[in-house]
């Protein structure tokens, strides 16, 4: 029997305020380890686990050599206390059924889905850094402080939740007493467990998850060229982008700018995979102004991301510490301000309306630009014959950092996300024509690209804060806000250190044989 309290934590300050703690009340808290868990919850089509009762999870990260199966009853939770029938063994990764350890677990999945198959519903990412829990000389539990990702229904969500899940020795009342003890930092006890949350949005966005998978890439062939192909990418984020332009002049709904920016991105990286099948002077002003726009854009996102979390920090303090940050906002709002009117007067300007309309020209006529064939020289043209040493000589750009990850500075680390992303957008350009065996692969490149893209993050917010304390007066001229800033900066150099501690997790993912396993079952689809 598991016997745990769930709690949600909407307050990013107070996730890292709680992962400070070492005691709570007359309990004392001792650091665990940190685990990156991936859990892939199956079921059949008809999904009889779940009309019997139950839920099968495959966790990776958390057995060596193995994935640990969990079979465990659902919805039987009082408040944040969930008690609940589990059962666990440890089974190869992609074992089926009839491979896994006789046992509870397998019985229940063998008698429930009656010989049917099973299916991935869903899968969930999650950085775990556990506590034990002490209360004197008593072992009462594990707590874990999560930060969940989860995408279903076609939207990609992060969450941040607290659970305390008792050992033998712990009690019911133990766990009182520690929701006591957590009063203070307002959590919401959560009845539901996180399978059961992201089934809930599945459900209801299965409708619209079908629409968005047809839109998510164009369609791509095996036997078409490998130009017109590209062709038909480059004209799918195009759409995507100036579909967002007006959004992005608004500025009403910050993430109109990012998903304009995203689809600038991946032309970029489309072009690097495609123009060697294209005359040098038909794209070259394109990739110019695709650069250019990107840059602008991405000068008032950047802001825009690193003034929401500040907003959240200063927003949990309150008070005359919060009034003293007054002045690190003002600055950063001047900042983003001065870039979103550059943006502007670029978007404005008759260079990039002249771009636009050129490109869309291109990109509708077949045949525009593309290099001339030579009959007596014949050169890989198509995308079965171009793509699969693409495929790999991506990956081994991405795989070349593995010696190197220990000691790599920020730089180097940056530069790791980039070719991480290289690959995931080859992969998701193509996939129509390498086929439905890949989400896997591209679930960890995103994991990757997202824990880098957080301590990128958090370098640019470490930078940005010295430079205040050095250039702006009035650092100088008031100690309030000179050590409120500073508190700030120590509390980001402090988050900057846990993300290269764990920079490990995501990246032995990526870096198993697994993934070049998969990679090579792709390829020969073509």
């Amino acid at each position: 029997m598991e016997i745990e309290a769930k709690y949600v934590i909407s307050d990013p300050a107070v996730f890292d305020a709680l992962l400070d703690l070492r005691a709570l009340g007359e309990y004392r808290l001792r650091p665990a380890g940190e685990r990156y868990l991936i859990d892939h919850y199956l079921d059949t089509s008809g999904r009889n686990l779940l009309r019997g009762g139950y839920a099968c999870r495959l966790r990776e990260g958390e057995a060596s050599g193995g994935w640990v199966l969990t079979v465990k009853s659902v919805g039987q939770a009082t408040g944040a206390v969930h008690e609940r029938e589990e059962y666990e063994c440890v089974v190869a990764p992609g074992a089926a059924p009839a491979e896994w350890p006789e046992g509870p677990a397998r019985d229940i999945v063998t008698r429930l889905s009656n010989g049917q198959p099973l299916t991935e519903l869903l899968a969930l990412r999650q950085h775990r850094s556990d506590r034990s829990v002490a209360h004197g000389d008593r072992p009462v539990g594990v707590m874990s402080l999560d930060t969940v990702q989860t995408d279903a229904a076609g939207r990609h969500m992060v969450g941040r939740e607290l659970e305390v899940e008792l050992e033998p020795a712990g009690r019911v009342d133990d766990l009182i007493a520690l929701e006591a003890a957590l009063g203070p930092y307002e959590l919401r006890a959560e009845p539901t467990s996180k399978f059961e949350r992201a089934l809930t949005l599945l459900s209801r966005g299965a409708g619209r998850k079908a629409v968005a998978r047809k839109k998510k890439a164009p369609a791509t062939r095996a036997d078409e060229p490998m130009a017109e192909a590209g062709r038909a990418i480059l004209r799918f984020h195009f759409e995507r982008m100036l579909a967002e332009e007006e959004g992005t002049r608004k500025g009403e709904d910050p993430e109109a700018l990012h998903r304009m920016r995203v689809a600038t991105r991946r032309q970029r990286a489309a072009f690097r995979i495609v123009e060697r099948h294209f005359r040098k002077k038909a794209v070259r002003d394109f990739r110019d102004e695709l650069r250019t726009l990107a840059e602008r854009l991405g000068a008032v996102r950047d802001l825009d991301v690193l003034i929401e979390r500040f907003q959240t920090y200063r927003g949990a303090l309150g008070g005359e510490a919060a009034h003293a940050l007054e002045p690190l906002l003002d600055d950063w709002r001047s900042r983003r301000d001065t870039a979103r009117r550059e943006m502007l007067h670029h978007l404005d300007g008759d260079d990039y309306q002249n771009f636009t309309k050129r490109y869309a020209e291109f990109l509708k006529a077949a045949g525009a630009g593309v290099k001339d064939a030579h009959d007596h020289s014949p050169q890989p043209r198509l995308v079965r014959d171009v793509l699969p040493s693409e495929i790999w000589e991506h990956y081994g750009q991405l795989h070349a950092y593995d010696g190197v990850l220990e000691w790599a500075p920020i730089e180097t680390v940056h530069a790791l996300r980039i070719e991480g992303k290289r690959l995931r957008y080859l992969l998701e350009f193509f996939s129509e024509a390498l086929g439905p065996g890949l989400a896997r692969t591209i679930d960890a490149l995103v994991a990757l690209q997202d824990h880098i893209g957080e301590l990128h993050d958090v370098d640019v917010t470490i930078k940005l804060l010295q430079d205040f304390l050095v250039r702006d007066a009035r650092a100088s001229v008031s100690p309030a806000v000179a050590q409120a800033v500073g508190r700030y900066l120590k509390r980001e150099q402090a988050r900057l250190r846990t993300l290269q501690r764990t920079l490990k997790r995501p990246w032995k993912r990526v870096a198993g044989a697994w993934l070049r396993h998969a990679l090579g079952r792709a390829v020969a689809t073509l």
